[in-house]
């Protein structure tokens, strides 16, 4: 039975704050470098419970240092999973691989429940270190993602019964030049009526104001998604016409700085970036 006592009360507090700090690192934190960065990070605080669990005469202690690191180190096997997209196959062949290694590992603790000597757990920290110190400056170095905006030249437009019926407009290419995963974040894209759209306003509600047709642009881009290393991704950018008699119509499609003023001429859609301090507003 485990005794109770001030040590074991730290020990403890310290393993459960860790493990969390580990876990909410993983999770949570929407790291600004390349994922392959966040993993070298956590694998160097690892390596540092690892070397404490290899120093410490408190057998206490080195088993809350190993909680500490399956805990983390599975936290960080579904993020790398995350990453690459896989499946549920890969995924529960690498929980069984994970299985294994640990029955394996545990016929290689000696009698004080140690793996290797303080100083080697020394060797690997610093070796993990440097790694990671590798990465990030490679990281840092190469850049980042490209966003590449290549609009269709005109659209016909959906019907707009049926799930607000969104017609594609142009396509978002991002393309990753560095040899690191990088984590995709999409410019914002908003699309409005240029030129004169009056034969396509919305009728309006008795005594209410007269309405304007009005668009709505949106990238289909999932969440937290990654580019590979030289790898490309494709996303449609489609937009949402709120207006009438505009189903089978075809306009042409510009790309702009912002919105503009222009409401007459031949009716056609402006595509343009929106700031991500700046807010866009658009009527429905």
């Amino acid at each position: 039975m485990v005794e109770l006592n001030s040590e074991t009360l730290f020990n403890g507090a310290a393993a459960a704050v860790a493990t969390v700090a580990a876990l909410m690192f993983i999770v949570n934190v929407q790291f600004p470098y390349s994922p392959a960065t966040k993993i070298a990070l956590v694998l160097v605080f690892l390596a540092g419970i690892f070397l404490i669990t290899q120093r410490t005469s408190d057998y206490q202690l080195t088993v809350l240092g190993y909680g500490v690191i399956v805990a983390s180190g599975l936290a960080l096997f579904f993020e790398v999973i995350g990453l690459f997209s896989a499946g549920t196959t890969p995924t529960v062949f690498g929980l069984l691989v994970i299985a294994g290694l640990l029955f394996a590992l545990r016929t290689r603790l000696d009698e004080d429940s140690r793996f290797v000597s303080a100083r080697q757990a020394r060797y690997l920290l610093a070796a993990v270190a440097v790694f990671a110190a590798l990465v990030l400056v490679v990281d840092v170095v190469s850049g980042g993602l490209v966003y590449e905006l290549q609009p269709e030249s005109e659209v016909e437009i959906a019907g707009q019964q049926e799930y607000r019926g969104e017609s594609r407009i142009g396509s978002l290419v991002v393309s990753n030049p560095t040899p690191l995963p990088e984590r995709v974040e999409t410019p914002r894209y908003e699309a409005c009526a240029a030129g004169n759209w009056s034969a396509y306003d919305p009728p309006s509600p008795e005594g209410e104001p007269e309405r304007e047709a009005s668009l709505h642009a949106n990238v289909q881009s999932g969440y937290d998604e990654h580019v590979l290393p030289f790898g490309a991704e494709r996303y449609p950018i489609t937009v949402y016409v709120n207006g009438a008699n505009v189903e089978g119509e075809s306009f042409r499609i510009e790309t702009t700085e912002e919105c503009p003023d222009d409401g007459s001429g031949t009716p056609y859609i402006a595509l343009f970036e929106v700031p991500e301090d700046r807010s866009y507003a658009y009527a429905v």
